[in-house]
């Protein structure tokens, strides 16, 4: 049987090793290494796999976790958002029943995109009257602008020192100062919704105006008007008092939008600083 020799010189040395091996044995030994080599190269491709995909798994678990928690804070903000839509409801509900208009959050596709539609719904009667007006003007139409009392403006619609401590607050209306007697009269149109003693402004009158405006008429001595009755503006509803917490008689006027207290000068009262009204 044919021998094949294997010689091994080894570097830097002279010395020969060689040996002889058997064909058999040498093509065993070429394939037991060639097995050896392909069996590493897969080791080493698999283990490559196998950390990439761990990683790809680590970055998906992440971005999981990620999605799952913007779902959470959708899901919040949904029901804020159905919240808000249910006190929106509740809030054109009173409004309706104040204005004994019919108003509602339901709209259909018609109602959506036609804007004639929406402008009849909202504004009614008023554009038999005028050929065309926004809601911007009508709601400037609905603005109270009458100045329901002469007297001096002692407080505006602004931070000041309270008169009985020396805390800074924010007075949320105009002072008028005006003799104990003397006629308020009505700033708009409108319907008196409520009559109360304040522990702060004494005797209140709430008038309810279109488009959610209320004036508030505070220190008041007698009251004019009963809850339920109509008002002109200018009609005569009451006179200056000096119920409740106050330094002397004057009215304490103010002006709310849909409860939000608002500056009468800017909602369309001019007056002068610190001079009669006339």
């Amino acid at each position: 049987m044919k021998k094949i020799t294997v010689m091994i010189v080894p570097p830097g040395s002279s010395k020969i090793f060689k040996f002889q091996l058997s064909r058999i044995l040498f093509i065993l030994m070429t394939m037991v290494l060639l097995g050896v080599i392909i069996y590493s190269v897969w080791m080493v491709f698999n283990f490559s796999t196998y950390i990439y995909e761990k990683e790809k798994n680590k970055t998906l678990a992440a971005r999981y976790d990620l999605l799952v928690k913007e779902r959470e804070e959708d899901k919040k903000k949904l029901e804020k958002i159905r919240k808000d839509l249910s006190e929106m409801e509740s809030l054109l509900g009173k409004i309706s029943n104040l204005i004994g208009v019919e108003m509602s959050m339901e709209t259909t596709a018609q109602e959506r995109f036609d804007e004639s539609t929406y402008e009849s719904k909202w504004i009614g009667d008023t554009l038999k009257e005028y050929s065309y007006i926004s809601r911007d003007s009508f709601l400037r139409l609905s603005t109270p602008l009458y100045i329901p009392l002469n007297g001096w403006v002692s407080s505006r619609f602004d931070y000041r020192q309270s008169p009985f401590t020396t805390e800074r607050l924010f007075h949320y209306g105009v002072d008028i100062i005006a003799p104990q007697g003397r006629i308020i009269r009505a700033a708009s149109d409108g319907i008196v919704v409520n009559i109360k003693n304040d522990e702060t402004l004494g005797k209140v009158v709430y008038i309810y105006h279109r488009w959610g405006y209320v004036t508030i008429y505070g220190h008041t001595s007698q009251v004019y008007k009963s809850i339920g009755d109509s008002v002109a503006m200018g009609e005569p509803i009451g006179e200056v008092g000096v119920t409740g917490k106050t330094t002397g008689p004057h009215l304490h006027f103010q002006i709310e939008l849909l409860n939000m207290p608002v500056n009468p000068e800017i909602s369309g009262m001019k007056i002068a600083n610190k001079t009669l009204i006339r």
